[in-house]
């Protein structure tokens, strides 16, 4: 177990865990939150032995936002402000540049930049009680954490206008409806379907999915030439790896692949 304040953050057999651990403010980002996170994302990063990442809340909240105490304490300039957030965008950066399977597991609100961290992931399984809001535009502000980028990828311009625009909360069942989630999962169950997953994904070509994830999310921006030649090369990179290899072997023996997705 970590020895930071604001979040919690392990690994065990391949899966990290990073829980955001401010129950009583409903997880919100404080501005230590904001200094104990670049450490963890470089570890989740650079850590080959992680193989997958699960992001949660404690206390039945995945995370209310920006801390709005905080933002009052902070002051300053605008250039003050602007290289604050900067910041946040390198951590946006560094957090979607991951190239391992990210889950979030989303109960009560994800407000906000708590919106913003799991529209970030690339499974996000939501309890019946998850509620998502772009709540920027309540306090007069834009969205960060990346929300321009994620949400017309996943739901299109016009719903993410909508979304951003009107600062509406979504339940659970909209969200999957329009694409913003993976699943709706009970509350009791939730931490147990984002584990079985994980490990899943430990099973699997950390090549295969690490090349995929950054193709796929740089795709909107290529042409079908362009994805072509990096499928050309992201394939030559997979044919050589030992896991490729080891594959090849239990197929031609008639074993079962290592690799199989929980039910």
């Amino acid at each position: 177990m970590s020895a930071f304040e604001t979040i919690e953050f392990d690994v065990n057999d391949g899966v990290a865990r990073l829980t955001f651990n401010r129950p009583e403010a409903r997880n919100a980002i404080s501005l230590q939150m904001r200094e104990e996170l670049p450490p963890v994302i470089k570890r989740i990063s650079t850590d080959n032995d992680i193989r997958a990442l699960i992001v949660t809340g404690k206390g039945g909240s995945f995370c209310a936002g920006g801390d709005i105490r905080d933002m009052g304490s902070i002051g300053g300039s605008v250039e003050v402000g602007r290289n604050r957030m900067r910041a946040t965008g390198t951590l946006v950066q560094a957090l979607a540049s991951i190239d391992k399977p990210v889950i979030a597991a989303v109960d009560g609100p994800a407000y906000g930049a708590g919106f913003g961290w799991a529209m970030l992931a690339d499974f996000v399984l939501a309890t019946p009680e998850a509620r998502f809001c772009a709540s920027f535009g309540r306090l007069g502000l834009a969205p960060d954490l990346g929300l321009h980028y994620t949400l017309p990828r996943l739901v299109g311009l016009a719903r993410a206008k909508d979304l951003i625009f009107t600062a509406r909360e979504v339940r659970a069942e909209e969200a999957l409806e329009m694409g913003l989630i993976y699943r709706i999962v009970p509350a009791d169950r939730i931490a147990d379907v984002a584990q079985e997953m994980a490990e899943a994904f430990c099973n699997a070509s950390p090549t295969a999915i690490g090349v995929s994830k950054m193709l796929l999310d740089q795709s909107f921006a290529m042409d079908l030439r362009q994805i072509a030649e990096a499928e050309a090369q992201n394939q030559a990179i997979c044919f050589a790896s030992d896991y490729h290899a080891d594959a090849v072997r239990r197929f031609l023996g008639k074993k079962p692949f290592r690799f199989k997705w929980p039910h």
